[in-house]
């Protein structure tokens, strides 16, 4: 073999490596971020949120193929406006935090709409269900040290086992439940 062969050999082989090295990484600001949710209890939407949500994101608009997310949020950081709704919600028949502290969002594939709109397709896990999820999300003010994402996405508490036993009824509280999240993304290279 020839050394011309030789070195176009080796680019071939190391080329998708170095592809891959390429992609920044980052991570969520969760003191700039937040990650809420809009239930309907007889027919009024009840707001909350998840104060503690953190996450490792491989991201560059210009290589989609080799994009991951991973979000993790802390279910015991779960606020509404009023405590008693608090205390519900971390209960065995919601969220039941003492058993499932975390629910996680790991993405499979992350393609492009349009312009700055882009959808991560995975898995999300609250309690013990893990489930296909698509998130369409926006990237606004990209930059090589930070960027924001917003979006929004619906899903069934009852798939994932949210609101059991006198709850698990879609009469008083609907199952559809959606979930918005501004997030402030920051380099780690």
């Amino acid at each position: 073999m020839s050394i011309i062969s030789k070195i176009l050999t080796t680019s071939f082989i190391l080329l998708p490596m170095l592809a891959l090295a390429d992609v920044p990484k980052w991570q969520i600001d969760s003191n700039e971020s937040k990650l809420g949710f809009i239930a309907i209890q007889n027919n009024a939407p009840v707001k909350g949120s998840f104060k503690t949500v953190n996450g490792t994101i491989d991201f560059s608009p210009d290589d989609l193929k080799q994009c991951k997310i991973n979000i993790t949020v802390d279910m015991s950081s779960v606020n509404a406006s009023y405590q008693e709704l608090v205390s519900t919600l971390k209960m065995s028949d919601w969220l039941d935090v003492t058993k499932y502290k975390e629910a996680t969002f790991t993405s499979k594939e992350v393609t492009k709409v349009k312009d700055n709109t882009y959808q991560a397709k995975g898995e999300l896990q609250i309690r013990d269900k893990k489930l296909p999820l698509a998130v369409d999300f926006t990237v606004d003010d990209y930059k090589k040290d930070k960027f924001h994402v917003k979006g929004e996405t619906k899903i069934k508490r009852t798939a994932f086992g949210v609101g059991q036993g006198d709850w698990a009824s879609t009469d008083e509280i609907k199952d559809e439940v959606t979930v918005n999240f501004d997030l402030s993304i920051k380099s780690i290279n």
